[in-house]
């Protein structure tokens, strides 16, 4: 298992955190999925054999999010 620390900008209240871990959680590969609203972060434990962090990055992108390092 693999461990990654994203930046996330864009998340104002619970309901946009509630949108990050579920779209983080909804890639194939995802074990666990810690978001801070205050820190403005998510860490992702994931299965590198089935996902990668393009696609973590992605999600967040399409939950309405920006992610980064």
């Amino acid at each position: 298992m693999e461990k990654l620390t994203l930046n996330i900008s864009g998340m104002t209240c619970d309901g946009c955190v509630s949108k990050v871990v579920q779209a983080l959680e909804n890639v194939n590969g995802v074990a666990m999925v810690q978001v801070s609203l205050e820190r403005g972060s998510a860490t992702v434990t994931y299965d590198g054999r089935s996902t990668n962090p393009d696609d973590l990055f992605a999600a967040v992108d399409d939950a309405g999010f920006d992610a980064g390092y």
